[in-house]
């Protein structure tokens, strides 16, 4: 962020400042909103001609990031002061509401990426009306998991929002914009969907789902659908006259990790009709294959735990990806030895080229 966009978001969150200030100090200025409009007008044309070539040399991306990200800004202090001058024409409108934008490693979104609280809420609480005074804030929703009929919103209250530096910030938007969209196979897809799928366990019973809980039928409509297809292809020899073994070896862990999250789904809803013995299972790739030994239990009542939601489902998000990789191989006398905690979470391509180097090695022996 270079020094004139740095500010220029000064100024206007100074403005959002003095409007929170006032109505907290019941000392509101008859000048501010004129003066801000006016402010407002100068700094909106600004931002328009800074990204036309007509005017400049050349727009990066950058430049039209740091315009826009600035026009998100002083869209909501515009509405703050809207409040305010709404406020100053009736005091006993309390209801009247003060706005910021959250911004999300995605970028901005729409509406439902607005918070708000009450001039109420402000009177009654200073540090949640201090908390508004930037009107840009940061939520780090990646780790969040969606339900089908979440919203930003939704994560946003389940996460919390705050202000964080303005040039950090501004980079997370530019980062947005500009990052390149990974491509995924197919593979990639289902092994995403089925981490998904074991994350929703964990973050169901850490945390109070929203409506209705249908993670086990949701799960057997994509199962019976998938299930036949990994079985048909892939349930054989990974490199067996295969002319592409790398891919064959995918597609083989896929149909593990496919039945170690139907295991886990299965004994979710025994523990949800009272099983307290119940379990969830990470099965663990080693150096020479997979091993009747490798495998890592959770109890799901160890993931419901209400007085410490966090550290429960941290524990459960352990379990997420359901095929881990242990630097270890199980014919060695030691293998006992190693600890199963100790695993790594690898890329679905990185646990196939294991395998595969493990069935051929077998298969040379």
């Amino acid at each position: 962020m270079n020094n004139i966009v740095r500010a220029m978001f000064d100024k206007v969150q100074y403005y959002n400042d003095v409007v929170i200030n006032d109505i907290l100090d019941t000392d509101l200025e008859e000048k501010l909103v004129p003066e801000y409009r006016q402010f407002r007008d100068t700094l909106l044309h600004i931002l328009h001609r800074s990204t036309e070539t007509i005017v400049v040399d050349e727009v990066t991306v950058e430049d039209k990031a740091e315009a826009q990200f600035m026009l998100y800004a002083v869209r909501i202090v515009s509405m703050n002061i809207k409040t305010y001058e709404a406020y100053q024409q009736d005091t006993t409108k309390t209801d009247l509401r003060i706005y910021r934008h959250v911004l999300t490693p995605g970028g901005f979104g729409t509406n439902d990426q607005w918070e708000s609280i009450t001039i109420k809420d402000m009177l009654d609480d200073h540090s949640l009306a201090t908390a508004f005074i930037s009107p840009i804030a940061f939520c780090d929703d990646s780790e969040y998991v969606y339900a089908e009929d979440a919203s930003k919103q939704d994560a946003i209250k389940e996460v919390g929002a705050k202000a964080i530096n303005v040039s950090q910030m501004l980079q997370i938007y530019v980062d947005s914009i500009v990052k390149p969209v990974p491509f995924l196979t197919l593979h990639e897809q289902i092994f995403q969907k089925l981490n998904l799928f074991n994350d929703k366990i964990s973050f169901n019973l850490s945390y109070k789902s929203k409506g209705e809980d249908t993670l086990y039928e949701d799960f057997y409509t994509f199962y019976n659908g998938i299930y036949p297809v990994l079985r048909n292809t892939y349930n054989y020899d990974a490199i067996k006259d295969q002319p592409n073994p790398s891919l064959y070896a995918e597609g083989a862990i896929l149909f593990q990790a496919l039945l170690a999250v139907k295991e886990n789904i299965d004994n979710y809803k025994l523990f949800l009709e009272g099983d307290n013995n119940a379990k969830m299972k990470k099965i663990i790739l080693l150096t020479n294959g997979f091993h009747s030994d490798g495998k890592l239990f959770v109890k799901y009542a160890d993931l419901k735990n209400e007085t410490e939601s966090k550290k429960a489902y941290a524990t459960g998000r352990r379990f997420k990806q359901p095929v881990g990789f242990i630097d270890a191989d199980s014919s060695e006398e030691d293998f006992t030895a190693n600890d199963l905690n100790d695993f790594q979470d690898l890329e679905l391509t990185q646990l196939a080229r294991i395998f595969e180097k493990a069935e051929r090695a077998e298969r040379e022996d």
